[in-house]
């Protein structure tokens, strides 16, 4: 393979900055899709997607049209601007019905015609003219409403629920999936006890070792590429199950070592990959950072602090304490504090002029921490790695 061409397909393969179109590419999430399958197959039942920033779902919904062709799919995305009829217009507006006519004549051939449906021309909608639209189209369909969680309005979210619970009702022809980042479902939509019964709960989590291994095998070997011993386990170690850093490490190392003339990836090419991850990471990430280890001293307590903070987020389940904290920061630091020897770091850690890294909850006596923005667990081993 020439290297220009090799070039193209790494950059074809690993999309760091933009969710995943392409099936051959994609890998892992097999719970997820199998969850979208049952809730296809089953009558009356719907689907909602939630998971943390970052985590591959509107990846999962990009490749759904190459897992069920024969499936009618019309997938949208939110906006802060958008209320419950703007959301249901954009869906109507890309199904096209194809209809065939025979022009005049005995030998006449046919006639094909598209007919674009619409929503009623009426100020005010409800679930029954959005059920009414959709019984005109003559195939079974997906609906995918992606990033529903930037949707604050109380109301479309009502409107909304009361809509699947129609459809569950009255059509088994339509399956509706909302997506968008939440810890769960109540959180996304709204708590509605009626919609118990007929909506799949579907979590995506962070990628596993498993997912996160095959992710970087099946690229290797569409690439026709190798990686040396211990890289591939660095990549997935730093990349903390966020598949966008893993695609970042592998691009920029991949890219490398074919610019070298290798076909291995080796240490210099990860260390490359590493360094042009971190420039090309967010704006908001690295701005963050630099504010939270930020000192006139060489040396200061912020920036172990938010390591043995990543560590101890690592060992929980659930949000972390500051014993936990102190507990890693002890281990990497080789001393003996006390917890209140990092009270003060950790909450200056959960102000804006410290770049707002952690967010606290519960009492004085039961502190718990957790991440702001969970893609600086990765973005902090990178950096220290440098």
């Amino acid at each position: 393979m020439e290297k220009e061409n090799k070039i193209n397909l790494i950059y074809n393969i690993f999309s760091p900055s933009a969710p995943i179109d392409n099936f051959d590419f994609f890998v892992g999430r097999y719970r997820q899709l199998h969850n979208i399958r049952e809730a296809l197959e089953e009558r009356g039942q719907h689907a909602v997607m939630f998971g943390g920033r970052g985590v591959g779902k509107t990846s999962i919904a990009n490749v759904l049209p190459a897992l069920f062709e024969n499936l009618l799919i019309s997938k949208v995305t939110c906006n802060r601007s958008d209320d419950f009829r703007s959301i249901w217009d954009k869906i109507i507006r890309k199904i096209h019905l194809f209809s065939s006519k025979r022009k005049m004549g005995f030998t006449a051939e046919q006639e094909e015609r598209v007919r674009e449906l619409r929503l009623p021309n009426k100020e005010y909608i409800d679930a029954n003219d959005i059920l009414n639209t959709f019984n005109r189209v003559p195939s079974y369909s997906l609906v995918v409403i992606d990033e529903f969680d930037s949707i604050e309005d109380n109301e479309t979210k009502e409107m909304m629920a009361d809509t699947i619970k129609t459809f569950s009702d009255n059509t088994p022809y339509v399956t509706i999936l909302i997506i968008g980042i939440s810890t769960s479902v109540n959180e996304l939509i709204g708590n509605h006890p009626s919609l118990e019964r007929c909506v799949k709960q579907i979590h995506v989590p962070l990628m596993n070792i498993d997912e996160s291994k095959e992710l970087i095998e099946k690229s290797m070997q569409i690439l026709k590429m190798k990686i040396d011993d211990g890289i591939a386990e660095k990549i997935i170690e730093y990349s903390s199950g966020f598949p966008h850093y893993i695609h970042s490490l592998c691009k920029y190392a991949a890219v490398y070592a074919v610019e070298s003339d290798l076909d291995t990836i080796k240490r210099e090419h990860f260390d490359y990959a590493v360094l042009e991850s971190i420039k090309n990471s967010s704006h908001s990430l690295r701005e963050a950072y630099k504010k939270a280890v930020s000192s006139s001293k060489e040396k200061n307590k912020f920036e172990d602090v938010i390591f043995a903070s990543i560590l101890a987020d690592e060992q929980s389940n659930e949000n972390f304490s500051p014993e936990d904290v102190l507990k890693n920061y002890n281990k990497i630091t080789n001393q003996k504090l006390k917890k209140e020897s990092i009270y003060y770091n950790l909450g200056m850690l959960c102000k804006p002029e410290r770049g707002y890294i952690l967010r606290k909850s519960g009492s004085a006596r039961n502190r718990k921490y957790e991440f702001n923005n969970p893609l600086m667990k990765a973005f902090v081993k990178l950096k220290l790695h440098k």
